[in-house]
């Protein structure tokens, strides 16, 4: 290898070697990113759990707490005046990539509203709303079910329908008939990755939860419940 082989080559080397260093260094920030909230997270688990602490007393917009067994789903949440301001906040209101589980801000929880939509961010370790990946592929996802509670009261739904769509339809809240509310069902249903055999009509109410997916800023997993269970 000649003078100016030897120089490109060396050349070269220096390049990858600064671009490997860039990425551990990236790679090391967001891990540690990620522990940084996970800790954050974990304190509230144990207040609220452990009946430590009021959760309204840290963020006047906590309404309550939801949890689906045999997942990473066991958070506060929150409700604010848009859809925004939770995305990039945490719990304590402190800007956050991981942000906050919160309710689309058109819902009410006194009483519980007829479709009730829930958001969260999928993140890479399977927080926040990351294992709804793993329901919508679970051909029993039926069996979960899907807890909040709220001023003392426990509501429960049973998942009917898990799927990916880059639709915004299931984001209807308010429906100005029965018949209308009837159709929007019966196309979520239909919409199911997996058949599913709950029965479904027009007194019964809804929950619903979103994020996004790794395909593009349009895609989300959906998943349904519905209110089987109402409780002091």
């Amino acid at each position: 290898m000649n003078q100016i082989g030897k120089k490109f080559y060396y050349s070269l080397l220096m390049i990858s070697l600064v671009g490997i260093g860039y990425s551990l260094y990236f790679l090391i920030i967001q891990v540690n990113d990620y522990a940084v909230a996970q800790h954050k997270y974990g304190e509230i688990k144990t207040m609220y759990h452990q009946q430590e602490r009021s959760l309204e007393n840290i963020n006047e917009d906590y309404i309550g707490w939801i949890s689906i067994e045999n997942t990473s789903i066991d958070y506060p949440v929150v409700l604010s005046s848009d859809n925004q301001y939770y995305l990039d906040h945490n719990f304590y209101q402190e800007e956050d990539f991981v942000g906050s589980i919160f309710m689309d801000y058109r819902n009410s929880v006194n009483p519980m509203d007829q479709h009730t939509i829930i958001y969260g961010h999928n993140m890479k370790d399977k927080s926040m709303f990351g294992s709804l990946s793993d329901i919508i592929n679970d051909p029993s996802f039926a069996d979960y079910q899907i807890k909040l509670e709220v001023d003392g009261k426990l509501y429960v739904w049973e998942i009917f329908s898990a799927y990916v769509s880059t639709k915004t339809d299931w984001m209807q809240v308010f429906f100005q008939t029965p018949t209308a509310y009837d159709d929007f069902l019966e196309n979520i249903l239909d919409s199911s990755m997996q058949p599913s055999s709950q029965d479904l009509n027009k007194m019964d109410r809804i929950i619903t939860l979103a994020t996004c997916t790794t395909n593009g800023i349009d895609e989300r997993f959906i998943v349904h419940g519905k209110l089987v269970e109402e409780s002091s």
